[in-house]
C-alpha cells in the first residue's frame, strides 16, 4: 500500500513582511529623523529646551555672571560721579572764591588807578570847588589829609593864576596786588596839558606811582609820587613860560641838576 504523502506534507508558512520586504523595514532612528516623524516628539524637545532657567544662561560679556557685571558698572558710575563732583567743585571754587574775585579786584584797581591819576592832575579854574572835590574823591589816608589841609591855598592859586590842567592816560599797569588786603600799586603815565591865558598850551609826559587801597567799592590813592622830571612833548619852552605842572598834595620833583654841580 502506498502511503498518502499529501497528508504528511506541512503547509508553507506565510512570509513575514517585516523581515523579507526591505522596503518596509525602516530603522527606528531614521524614522525619528524623517520629515514624516511624529510632530509631538519635536514639540516635546522644544518645550524641554525652553524650560532651562534664565539664570543658567550667561549673556554677560567675557563670560562674567550678571551680578558681577552689575557691581562693576555701579562702581564705575560712583567713580564718574565723584570725579564730576570734584572737578565741578574746583571750577566753582575758582570762579567764585579765588580766580574770579582776584580778576575782578585787578580790573577795578587798575581802572580806579587810571581815574585817580587823571583826577589828581586835572583842575578847572572856572570851577575850582568842583575840581577840588574831584581831586579829593580819589584820595584816602594821609594823601587826603594833606590835600584837605592845603585846599585853601590851592583854591587861591588856581583862581588867581587861571591855570588849567587837562590829563589823559598814555599807559597804566598794576605793579602789585594784594586782593585779600585790598591793596594795590599802579604805574600810570600821563599826558598833562597846562593852559594859561595868553600863553600857548604846553604838554608834558609824566609818570606816577600810586599806592591804592580799597575804600568801600572804590579804589583810592593813599600815596602818589612822580617819577623823575616831566618830559616836554612840545617844542622847548620859551623864556618865562610856565614850568611843568604838579599834582595837588603830591611832592614836587627835585629841580634839575646844574652842570658842574
Amino acid at each position: 500500500m502506498t502511503p498518502d504523502l499529501s497528508k504528511e506534507q506541512p503547509e508553507p508558512a506565510e512570509p513575514d513582511s517585516t523581515e523579507s520586504d526591505p522596503a518596509v523595514a525602516v530603522p527606528t532612528e531614521a524614522a525619528a529623523e524623517s520629515p514624516t516623524a511624529d510632530p509631538t516628539k519635536s514639540e516635546q524637545a522644544v518645550s524641554a529646551s525652553d524650560s532651562v532657567p534664565v539664570d543658567a544662561v550667561d549673556d554677560s560679556p567675557g563670560g562674567r555672571p550678571p551680578l558681577v557685571v552689575t557691581a562693576v558698572a555701579a562702581v564705575a558710575l560712583v567713580i564718574a560721579l565723584a570725579a564730576a563732583a570734584w572737578f565741578g567743585a574746583g571750577w566753582v571754587r575758582a570762579a567764585y572764591f579765588t580766580d574770579g574775585p582776584r580778576t575782578e579786584a585787578r580790573d577795578s584797581a587798575l581802572t580806579d588807578a587810571r581815574q585817580a591819576a587823571i583826577n589828581l592832575m586835572s583842575i578847572n579854574p572856572d570851577d575850582v570847588d568842583g575840581s577840588i572835590k574831584m581831586i579829593q574823591s580819589s584820595m584816602t589816608g594821609q594823601l587826603l589829609d594833606e590835600a584837605t589841609k592845603g585846599q585853601e591855598q590851592l583854591r587861591t592859586t588856581a583862581s588867581e593864576s587861571k591855570t588849567k590842567l587837562d590829563s589823559k592816560v598814555l599807559g597804566a599797569a598794576l605793579t602789585s596786588l594784594n586782593s585779600e588786603r585790598d591793596r594795590a600799586s599802579a604805574l600810570v603815565v600821563l599826558q598833562v596839558t597846562r593852559s594859561v591865558p595868553d600863553v600857548a598850551p604846553v604838554s608834558f609826559r609824566q609818570s606816577w606811582t600810586l599806592n591804592m587801597i580799597k575804600d568801600g567799592d572804590v579804589w583810592k590813592a593813599e600815596n602818589a609820587e612822580s617819577l623823575g622830571q616831566p618830559v616836554p612833548l612840545d617844542a622847548p619852552n620859551p623864556a618865562g613860560a610856565p614850568g611843568a605842572p604838579q599834582a595837588p598834595g603830591a611832592p614836587a620833583p627835585a629841580p634839575p641838576t646844574k652842570p658842574g654841580s
